[in-house]
């Protein structure tokens, strides 16, 4: 194998191609990129076995060939070179890539492409086409509810689903959850798929990376147990796989998991309540960071009742709509929330202090975020 690329493309999908390496693999070679020279492109490939990737580049090919080389190194060496191209060689009998630039000689021992593990058959069962910008959007506003770990393992991933021409993203911990509904042209689809968070994450990731580079839309394809992700950008190709969770996603969309209708509403500037809830964390962040907010005719009081550290309070105006209320809950859940939402104003929409309470962005009604309390025996 001989190519001259160059290093501006290679950079410019590395850290995507690199979070599809496995972390903790046993096997060395799933710790490895793959390389496939053929024609006028490079094929690279990853897999945690888990979830994969695969990335077509144009590049000048002298000599055919492949190999697998460690993707840490590779990447830690490329991000080092200045020159415009590189040159990438294997000798096939060694399974040594040599790369080379004005400046620049380096050897890396690699593993024979042969003994690289298959990629999946990409799924043709099912295809849709969503806007890149819509699905980064989709993922970002519900992945931080979902834990990596879960002792159910439908609540480790993003449930996506389609239901009366909207696009849903759904994401829960148990403890809260977080749905956006978002007007889509898919009509006659119905689905539910449950992705793992970490794939979300990554094809967020290439959805970003794609819309940087004008690349307006995302082609998805999926079968009982697969999904794909293709999107053409510029001139590269990238098709993402990923195994999908088995099980059935928790009714959530019922009264008593997430309320419409409410006793109180409380409206207030959502950098006030961050800096609020931020200066009560001091008190309660070794303590689950449950804190307490009671209403007061126009303001509301962060409290952090008394701990081992002492006790704190402090209030921000507030508009409040119904009676006067009090209850615990966890601060971190609306800092997370805060920093997603676009607008300047957070609503409370509050039933009393036991059951489950939305907050919203005031500008955007698709957007709804559910928080148990904490009920105090």
């Amino acid at each position: 194998m001989k190519i001259t690329i160059e290093t501006a493309k290679l950079l410019e999908v590395i850290d995507l191609w690199l979070r599809f390496v496995s972390k903790n693999a046993t096997l060395p070679i799933l710790q490895n990129f793959y390389f496939k020279a053929a024609i006028d492109w490079l094929l690279l490939r990853a897999t945690d076995m888990e979830k994969y990737i695969e990335i077509e580049i144009p590049c000048k090919v002298i000599m055919e060939g492949a190999i697998t080389v460690n993707a840490r190194m590779f990447s830690d060496i490329i991000k080092t070179i200045e020159e415009k191209e590189v040159e990438i060689s294997v000798d096939q009998k060694s399974q040594i890539m040599t790369l080379k630039s004005a400046k620049d000689n380096f050897d890396i021992n690699g593993i024979a492409a042969s003994e690289y593990v298959a990629l999946p058959e990409m799924p043709s069962e099912n295809t849709l086409s969503v806007e890149t910008q819509l699905f980064a959007e989709g993922v970002s506003k519900v992945e931080y509810a979902v834990t990596e770990k879960n002792f159910s393992p439908v609540l480790t991933g993003v449930l996506l689903k389609a239901k009366e021409e909207s696009l849903i993203f759904v994401g829960t911990d148990s403890f809260r959850l977080s749905e956006f509904k978002a007007p889509s042209n898919i009509k006659d689809a119905d689905f539910a798929l449950i992705i793992p968070k970490v794939t979300m994450t990554d094809i967020q990731k290439i959805s970003e990376y794609a819309m940087a580079n004008e690349s307006e839309n995302l082609t998805i394809k999926y079968s009982e147990n697969l999904i794909a992700f293709q999107v053409q950008v510029k001139d590269m190709k990238i098709l993402a796989t990923s195994l999908l969770i088995q099980g059935n996603f928790p009714e959530y969309d019922r009264e008593e998991i997430m309320p419409r209708s409410f006793n109180t509403k409380i409206l207030v500037d959502k950098n006030l309540c961050e800096k609020a809830i931020r200066k009560i964390g001091i008190l309660t962040r070794d303590i689950n960071n449950y804190i307490q907010i009671e209403t007061n005719k126009d303001s509301i009081i962060i409290s952090s009742g008394k701990t081992d550290k002492g006790a704190g309070t402090t209030n921000i105006p507030a508009i409040i709509e119904g009676p006067s209320l009090s209850f615990w809950i966890n601060g971190k859940y609306i800092t997370d929330f805060i920093k997603i939402i676009k607008g300047d104003e957070l609503v409370f929409n509050v039933i009393d202090n036991q059951k489950p309470l939305i907050l919203m962005d005031k500008d955007e009604t698709s957007y709804r975020y559910v928080v148990r309390p904490l009920i105090n025996s």
